[in-house]
C-alpha cells in the first residue's frame, strides 16, 4: 500500500505509540511515520507513503511476528535483571573506541571513512551501536548501561528519537539489535574529565587506555568490514535482507 487516508496513518501512529510503551526499541521505527503524518493538514487527503515510511512499517511486521509480549518490559522494571556498563568516546580528529570489562576496540576515521564528515553526535554513537554488534551475545537478557560525555547522545538513547539523520540511521540499528538479542541500551552521562579510557581509545593512545583499565586484554575485539560497511551505507531505507546481515552478524554467523 503506497497510499492511505491521514486518519489511518494517525490511527497507525497513535497504535504505535502505545506499543512503544512495552517495546521500547520500537521507539526508532514510528519517529519518520510522525514526520510524515505532520505533512498533511486535513483529515480527508490521502498520505503517499514515502520509503522511509513503508521500511518502518515493514520493520514493525517483521518484528510483531517474533515478539513475545513481555521480554523488554521486564527487563527495565525487574530488579534482578543483570546489569552491565560500557564507556565509549569519540573524538573529532583520529576516531573512536569503546570499553567493557577489559574487552575493547578502537576505530579509526580514515577506516570508517564515510563518518568523517559526520557531526561529533552522531560520531559519539557510532562506538555504542558497535559495542551493541560485537557483545550482543553476552548481553542477552541484560540492561546495558553505556556511560559517555556527551549529552546528546545520551538524550537520544534515552527518548529513542532525534533529528540527526544519520544519528537516527544508528539509533534504528540500535532499536533492531536490542529487539533481536534481546537487551536493553540505557545511557548515562559521566564527565569528560572522568572518561579517561574510552578518550585515549579515541585519540589511538592504546597503551595508556590499557594501562587504566583492570585486565585489560592485549588485543582489540574485532570489528568487521561486513559491520562497518552496513552502519555506513548511505542509503537509510533498508530492506528485509540489510536487518537479515545485521543479525547475522550479532548472532556470530558471519
Amino acid at each position: 500500500m503506497k497510499s492511505c487516508r491521514r486518519r489511518d496513518l494517525e490511527s497507525i501512529v497513535g497504535s504505535l505509540n502505545h506499543a512503544c510503551k512495552a517495546a521500547r526499541p520500537g521507539r526508532a521505527f514510528k519517529r519518520r511515520l510522525h514526520d510524515l503524518l505532520v505533512t498533511v493538514d486535513r483529515d480527508g487527503r490521502r498520505v503517499r507513503q514515502n520509503r522511509e515510511a513503508r521500511a518502518d512499517i515493514e520493520w514493525w511486521h517483521q518484528f510483531g511476528l517474533s515478539w513475545n509480549g513481555t521480554s523488554f518490559m521486564k527487563m527495565m522494571v525487574e530488579p534482578t535483571i543483570p546489569q552491565e556498563m560500557m564507556l565509549s568516546d569519540a573524538s573529532g580528529g583520529w576516531g573512536c573506541g569503546a570499553v567493557w570489562k577489559g574487552r575493547w576496540f578502537q576505530l579509526s576515521w580514515e577506516t570508517a571513512c564515510a563518518a568523517k564528515g559526520w557531526t561529533i553526535m552522531p560520531k559519539e554513537l557510532l562506538p555504542i551501536v558497535v559495542a551493541a554488534a560485537v557483545w550482543s551475545r553476552h548481553w542477552r537478557g541484560k540492561v546495558v548501561k553505556a556511560r559517555c560525555d556527551n549529552m546528546a547522545v545520551v538524550a537520544t538513547i534515552q527518548s529513542g528519537a532525534c533529528k540527526e539523520k544519520w544519528a537516527m540511521h544508528l539509533m534504528r540499528c540500535l532499536a533492531f539489535i536490542e529487539a533481536t538479542v534481546p537487551m536493553t541500551v540505557v545511557a548515562e552521562h559521566m564527565k569528560g574529565v572522568d572518561n579517561v579510557v574510552a578518550d585515549a581509545l579515541s585519540r589511538d593512545r592504546r597503551n595508556v587506555a590499557c594501562s587504566l583499565m583492570q585486565d585489560a586484554e592485549a588485543e582489540p575485539v574485532g570489528v568487521s568490514k561486513e559491520l562497518m560497511d552496513l552502519l555506513l551505507k548511505e542509503d537509510h531505507c533498508w530492506k528485509e535482507q540489510d536487518w537479515d546481515r545485521l543479525r547475522s552478524i550479532c548472532s556470530g554467523r558471519v
